[in-house]
């Protein structure tokens, strides 16, 4: 046999040995992955506040139903009367996962370390196809979410920004299928675009750009359902996420099931209409797919830049189509923020050339930032998405949050250090308040 003969069949055994060792290593990959479970479900509840009775419930419906092979639902929870405690959630019982760092100590669950830590964990222990990740507590749209009151530190209180959230997860490596804000005002073009601009691995938001009621989501509803068909993508879960929530305050606003141990203490308004069923009416929620937040954007941009050349003429279109737009639930504040898509359809109507043109761009990209939204007995005025729109320049300046006994008076701050805000919406705001003023 010639040397050249020999050459050819060694790197034809070579060719041969790499294809097997190929092969061996898809199927091996192929049934590691079809050995994971299909959903992971990481609730992150801070309820170190007041808002611990309505946490107990939430977790009370989690464990009528629990965990299978396929589904896995853990809990980081730090509630008032404890340390923080790590579980994963089985029919009728917690059991706890004394392997993570976090369980049985003190914990801040507005440290970005802590999120880290939890995230890290879940994701390394119980490794699925999908992750869920849930925010559990108050919400603001600039500060951020999770306001601990009872740090284990010498600060008073702390809370978790959006800008933490993304530099955890980031950090943790994570891939997550659905981000799921269980808290208010947080389904904000400013927020989703800070998310998306920022190069978070995030599928979906699923939030509410206004009020969430204190008993928050039909927990035991959803894993039902998750769980019946665990193989269902993430859009399906997150859809399911609002629709289960909504359908859940309908039936609560036709007087199906009995209270929360939460509502048992009934609040009323003057004409004795329950302040529990005034808050159900005004229930919404969205899901933002973060890929459709670029072009969504950019539109934005293109009509807001259009009209601050033109704000003499625009600033009364923008003060009608404002006034239009107020959501429904303004309690607490926040007729600051209005619904952005009945904003932009209100400018068009009377807008001309160049921000009719882009103002109708927005209305159709929309639909690939907002795939699904809900509100409670279909009312007007929600339409997916808020943005920040106060009256005057004063009332930005002014403006107070408070979380439980704490007042905010760097949200302004927090507000202007957003991307969308520091890109285009602070220079159309001054614009508009400029011309409005003047």
């Amino acid at each position: 046999m010639s040397t050249r003969d020999s050459s050819k069949r060694i790197v034809c055994l070579a060719i041969v040995i790499m294809f097997a060792i190929s092969l061996f290593a898809a199927r091996a990959i192929g049934e590691d992955e079809e050995s994971k479970a299909d959903w992971t479900l990481a609730m992150y509840i801070d309820s170190d506040n007041d808002l611990d009775v309505w946490a107990e419930e939430d977790v009370d419906q989690m464990l009528s139903i629990g965990s299978t092979e396929s589904v896995n639902v853990v809990l980081l929870w730090d509630n008032e009367t404890g340390p923080a405690s790590v579980y994963h959630v089985e029919y009728g019982e917690l059991v706890p996962l004394d392997g993570c760092e976090l369980h049985g100590v003190e914990t801040n669950m507005g440290d970005a370390d802590t999120l880290r830590e939890f995230v890290s964990y879940v994701t390394s222990n119980f490794q699925s196809k999908n992750f869920l990740l849930a925010l559990w507590d108050h919400g603001d749209d600039a500060l951020g979410v999770c306001f601990d009151y009872d740090t284990g530190t010498d600060m008073s209180i702390d809370y978790l920004t959006h800008q933490e959230i993304i530099s955890a997860l980031g950090d943790s490596g994570a891939e997550v299928d659905v981000l799921l804000f269980a808290a208010c005002v947080l389904a904000m073009v400013e927020v989703a675009y800070e998310y998306q601009a920022s190069g978070a691995d995030i599928d979906y938001i699923v939030a509410s750009e206004g009020y969430d009621p204190m008993p928050g989501f039909p927990w035991d509803a959803i894993l039902a359902k998750l769980i019946s068909e665990p193989e269902m993508t993430p859009l399906a879960l997150a859809t399911i996420l609002v629709d289960e929530h909504i359908e859940y305050y309908n039936a609560k606003l036709r007087g199906e099931g009995g209270p929360h141990q939460g509502e048992v203490s009934q609040q009323e308004d003057d004409s004795g209409t329950s302040w529990w069923y005034l808050s159900y009416e005004h229930v919404t929620f969205s899901v933002i797919e973060l890929a459709g937040m670029s072009e969504f954007v950019s539109d934005i941009k293109d009509m807001a830049s259009a009209m601050i050349l033109e704000m003499g003429y625009y600033e009364s279109v923008v003060s009608h189509a404002r006034a239009q737009a107020i959501l429904p639930w303004s309690q607490n504040g926040w007729e600051r923020i209005v619904d952005l898509p009945t904003l932009v359809k209100a400018i068009n109507e009377r807008s001309l050339g160049e921000v009719a043109s882009a103002s109708e761009d927005v209305i159709l990209s929309l639909s690939d930032a907002v795939v699904h939204h809900r509100s409670t007995a279909e009312r007007s005025g929600y339409e997916g998405m808020g943005v920040f729109l106060p009256r005057s320049l004063a009332m930005y300046e002014n403006c107070q949050v408070c979380i439980g006994q704490w007042p905010m008076p760097q949200w302004s701050e927090y507000y202007g250090q957003m991307l969308f805000v520091d890109e285009i919406w602070l220079d159309f705001l001054n614009a508009y308040w400029g011309s409005a003023s003047s």
